[in-house]
């Protein structure tokens, strides 16, 4: 048995994946790099369960997995990790951290009655509307609307508006936080929290073997994230410039935008 474990958390949108295509055409060198070298790659997304899934195929991806920014941790039964865990489903131990889907539609619709904000989320938007938004297949923009432990939402408004919608969500007891395209309403969970817990697994079940952790990440949601982690990357978002809210000690300023930076990082660590 190897004295060493890593693991590399990472971001879809914009940081593996490009924000346009959703191609990691880019990163292929690099990811050859970690199967080669048995290296772990965990995919830690506001994406829900089944559009992770797509990703996971794509990529014979079989690790465990981190959907709706911290809302759940997906690790399949056959990988051998013995946790506690709330359910099963489809093959999976499902650990749930985030608040359910009709308990954050509900605290929103009162918000935006009580602020008057425009705001819209995404069940609200047709399939056609989320796909000329997001660039998405149809079948990814039908997976997008079904989530299970967030809220995302667009909000028409000013500056003033953005701030008293985060206020007002943060004062209400969840979590506020943007991503790529959508701002995110949540319960307690974030991407640190899931990524922190995962880890703590791995621990618990490898007890004599170092565990490595690096996390890569573009928006303002992975901050948590990179926090829980050992070697932070962020690599550039569309326009060519870094989230400049995200501020962590000891943060790797990945040279490329999206999976340009991610290959970049990834083979500068861990070589070709």
């Amino acid at each position: 048995m190897s004295n060493e474990i890593i693991i590399v958390f990472t971001d879809l949108d914009g940081t593996l994946l490009d924000h346009s295509t959703y191609s990691y055409s880019e990163a292929e060198n690099a990811l050859r790099s970690l199967r080669e070298k048995g290296i772990h790659l965990v995919l830690c997304s506001s994406k829900s369960r089944d559009e992770i899934k797509i990703y996971r195929d794509k990529l014979s991806n079989n690790e465990p997995f981190i959907s709706e920014n911290g809302g759940a941790i997906y690790i399949p039964e056959k990988y051998g990790l013995k946790c506690e865990f709330n359910k099963t489903d489809n093959g999976f131990l499902v650990v749930e951290i985030g608040a359910e889907y009709e308990i954050l539609k509900t605290a929103f619709d009162k918000i935006k009655r009580e602020t008057g904000v425009q705001l819209k989320g995404i069940a609200e938007f047709t399939v056609d509307e989320i796909v000329d938004l997001t660039g998405l297949s149809r079948e990814e923009a039908c997976f997008a609307q079904k989530k299970e432990y967030s809220l995302p939402f667009l909000i028409d408004g000013s500056e003033e508006d953005i701030e008293k919608i985060k206020n007002k969500i943060q004062l209400s007891g969840f979590n506020y936080t943007e991503g790529a395209r959508f701002a995110y309403m949540m319960g307690g969970n974030d991407k640190g929290k899931a990524v922190s817990f995962l880890i703590d697994i791995f621990r618990k079940n490898y007890t004599e073997t170092e565990i490595l952790t690096v996390g890569l990440g573009d928006s303002l949601n992975d901050l948590p994230m990179l926090e829980a982690v050992d070697k932070k990357f962020l690599v550039k978002k569309k326009l060519g410039n870094y989230e400049e809210r995200i501020k962590v000690k000891d943060l790797n300023y990945a040279d490329g935008i999206g999976p340009v930076g991610w290959n970049k990082a990834i083979l500068g660590l861990f070589g070709k």
